[in-house]
């Protein structure tokens, strides 16, 4: 069998290189040849499957370990089949999007607003006081687009929700803020099972968890209720790997996020399991 893994070309350090790292290493492992590829190399064409075989080879599948829907969409559309799909690629990239396929299924998430579009800003923030009614203070607010919790902040008041919804216009959601010691529960589904699952819990005096920002990681051992909700969580989104943050409130967990490529090495430091063989082994079988 023979692959392709594909980051982004702009985006450098070790931190984003791992994941395709690990992926080959296994991949040579299982006697399975992967190549390796950036987004940039591939702004081909669109629907020109001559020239993306020229690029990808005879690869049977490609991962794809980057957000840039429309490479992996013209991928796709060039025959080749993807891990995770640029569908859901799509949902979980949005955050709103995410929250909106939740509720389709009816998974457990965390109470969420998405701002409306405005291209010019917003003059008029009735909508903000309207959700400060809704979700109260504090109020976790998030750009639709982001990583490592580097796009999320807490607005404590009215002043300060007014003044980060301000300036330029950014897709943003409002969710509710539910006190939990700034800890919560990562599980990696692979496959529709899950594989791993730890407990982050972040630096002192910050309300985020993520493990980019300072926080620590240790080993969870998941109960049922988390480990069907992860698994719904990436049936809702399509995902056929996924990291899903569960956050515990008062009527049990509910979701925050799902990531479709959810960083790897982490949890290799933190519970000794490479989650890039389990996820080469679902395409082995989905592949046939």
């Amino acid at each position: 069998m023979k692959g392709a893994v594909v980051s982004n070309g702009f985006l450098r350090g070790t931190k984003f290189s791992e994941p395709a790292d690990m992926l080959c290493a296994s991949a040579e492992s299982m006697g399975i040849r992967m190549s390796r590829l950036t987004n940039d190399e591939l702004a081909l064409p669109i629907g020109d499957a001559e020239s993306m075989k020229k690029a990808l080879g005879d690869a049977d599948f490609v991962v794809f370990w980057d957000k840039d829907v429309r490479c992996c969409e013209n991928i796709e559309a060039c025959g080749y089949r993807t891990f995770n799909s640029s569908e859901c690629i799509r949902l979980c990239d949005n955050k709103a999007l995410t929250h909106i396929a939740l509720s389709k299924k009816g998974v457990p998430s965390l109470r969420t607003i998405a701002c409306p579009l405005s291209f010019d800003g917003y003059d008029n923030m009735s909508f903000a006081d309207r959700a400060a009614g809704i979700l109260g203070f504090p109020m976790v607010v998030k750009d639709c687009f982001g990583s490592f919790g580097m796009q999320v902040r807490l607005a404590r008041n009215m002043d300060a929700l007014r003044s980060m919804l301000g300036g330029p216009p950014v897709p943003r959601i409002l969710q509710e803020y539910v006190e939990c010691g700034a800890s919560d529960i990562r599980l990696e589904v692979v496959g529709g099972k899950v594989v791993a699952a730890v407990r982050r819990t972040g630096p002192v005096g910050d309300f985020r968890s993520n493990c980019t920002i300072g926080g620590r990681m240790d080993i969870h051992a998941p109960d049922d209720d988390e480990v069907s909700i992860a698994i719904d969580a990436c049936v809702a989104v399509g995902a056929d790997f996924a990291g899903v943050d569960l956050i515990m409130t008062p009527d049990g967990p509910a979701v925050c996020e799902v990531n479709s490529n959810a960083h790897m090495k982490n949890l290799l430091d933190c519970t000794g399991l490479d989650v890039s063989r389990h996820i080469l082994e679902h395409i082995v079988r989905t592949m046939g």
